[in-house]
């Protein structure tokens, strides 16, 4: 199972998020044991993580651009794959790192098939810009009928919780006809085992390693 570190992006810092009160994010070294700074290249530098999931909440809300940003971290880290709020369907093709495409900011009923990762957004219900489906696992449905390179189970609303929602992601197993990747809410190795042993192919985390609850080490190997 692959390990991602999350880096969340906001006006050019890195910020730690909270239950996606993204008006609330703070710098992340202010809660962080392993930083002394939030600049995207430092703590890249310092937490040499192999893989890493960039989202530019800037983009994503349509108030900025960290694109400068992303591309020093997708030359340091061996995988980078970003959310930057894609909202048509030939932005993907601009892009220099393996895309993700957010329910949030996309309207999923125009998709193809295409190397990219999707990401069924929730914040507490579904983040659906298409307004086509109910909940998360109509989603997954629909999404068994593309190729596609994976897909991202995100419960904005956990992340930075320390609180992952175990029956959300076995769920999605159950579903989905794709890789799953997850994320939000992670807290330990053990919950990093649990996931695994559902069949998960990836998780992103990050709170987790800047409180000292998870050996930031993994970031370096990049799976367990």
């Amino acid at each position: 199972m692959d390990i991602y570190l999350a880096i969340d992006l906001k006006n050019g810092r890195v910020v730690g998020g909270k239950a996606g009160k993204r008006d609330e994010y703070k710098e992340v070294h202010e809660e962080s044991i392993l930083l002394e700074r939030s600049d995207p290249a430092y703590v890249i530098k310092t937490l040499k993580p192999k893989n890493v999931y960039v989202a530019d909440l800037d983009r994503i809300e349509g108030k900025g651009d960290n694109t400068r940003h992303i591309l020093e971290i997708a030359e340091i880290a061996e995988k980078t794959i970003a959310d930057v709020g894609i909202r048509e369907i030939d932005d993907v093709k601009k892009a220099f790192f393996t895309p993700v495409i957010g329910t949030e900011t996309f309207d999923i009923s125009k998709l193809e098939d295409g190397d990219y990762l999707i990401s069924v957004d929730i914040r507490e219900r579904l983040l659906d810009r298409s307004g086509r489906f109910r909940d998360y696992v109509e989603v997954l449905e629909y999404l068994n009928s593309f190729r596609i390179s994976g897909v991202i189970v995100l419960p904005i609303h956990q992340v930075g919780t320390l609180n992952f929602n175990f029956q959300v992601v076995e769920k999605a197993i159950e579903v989905s006809d794709h890789e799953i990747l997850t994320g939000g809410g992670l807290r330990s190795y053990e919950d990093l085992l649990r996931v695994k042993s559902l069949g998960v192919a990836g998780v992103i985390v990050s709170t987790a390693f800047h409180k000292g609850m998870i050996d930031p080490s993994i970031l370096r190997q990049g799976k367990i």
